[in-house]
């Protein structure tokens, strides 16, 4: 089933609930108020960008790591080193070759098991098995958010969700050239996108590091579900 099919079938089944027909013309979004969602942050530099981004990584208990193409692999052998290695999972993504990572998609590192993300529904409780053994998960980004920290990662045949949340440890790799100021940006893209007739995943995660829970005394818990610890990679020259 299709991102259109299934978005087909999510509306229809609001408008049965509702007792009435789709309204598929006449429909219009509505005026903002004011322009903040698409002024904040805007017209400041990568650099800048990348500082704020920073900042709010460290609120949200999330290690940046900054490196050109060129020692990217080193970079991630050493987090995954010190995530204990064991098995790692990476998404089916042409980019790995692309930064310079084929070794690790050709499951040629060291003392670290590397699986692939299985294509086809099929390969779904097995990635999903393979997902919830492993220790580090590794994707890369579609964008970084400035403002909040988050990385955005779109679901695909080649990337299914549970990659993303549930090993121990995740990696998310990003071009400094995708950090935008904030989720309006994003939004945006998958927009155009949407407008132009073209496919989009089934699912756009925004994540904002491990995830945190707090109870009523304030005591914040962090990994409670899904990895317990994030490091985002920016690569300075791409």
């Amino acid at each position: 089933m299709t991102a259109t099919d299934n978005r087909e079938a999510f509306l229809n089944g609001i408008a049965e609930k509702l007792g009435r027909e789709r309204r598929r013309t006449g429909v219009v979004r509505p005026e903002r108020v004011h322009t903040i969602a698409d002024t904040t942050l805007t017209g400041k530099p990568q650099d800048e960008l990348l500082a704020i981004a920073k900042e709010a990584c460290s609120r949200i208990h999330t290690d940046v790591v900054e490196t050109p193409v060129a020692e990217l692999a080193a970079h991630i052998e050493k987090i995954a080193t010190n995530y204990g290695n064991e098995s790692v999972l990476i998404a089916d993504d042409p980019r790995f070759a692309e930064f310079g990572l084929q070794n690790l998609a050709d499951n040629a590192w060291d003392n670290c098991a590397v699986s692939i993300w299985k294509e086809g529904r099929e390969n779904r409780a097995a990635n999903i098995a393979t997902a919830a053994d492993a220790n580090i998960a590794i994707a890369f980004a579609e964008f970084l958010l400035a403002e909040s920290g988050s990385v955005v990662v779109e679901s695909s045949p080649k990337q299914g969700r549970t990659l993303h949340f549930l090993p121990v440890h995740y990696i998310a790799i990003v071009p400094k050239s995708k950090i935008v100021p904030r989720s309006t940006q994003a939004a945006d893209y998958y927009d155009a996108r949407i407008a132009s007739g073209q496919e989009i995943g089934s699912s756009i995660n925004f994540i904002s590091g491990p995830s945190n829970s707090g109870d009523i005394e304030m005591q914040l818990v962090v990994g409670v579900h899904g990895p317990i610890s994030v490091t985002y990679i920016v690569v300075t020259d791409k």
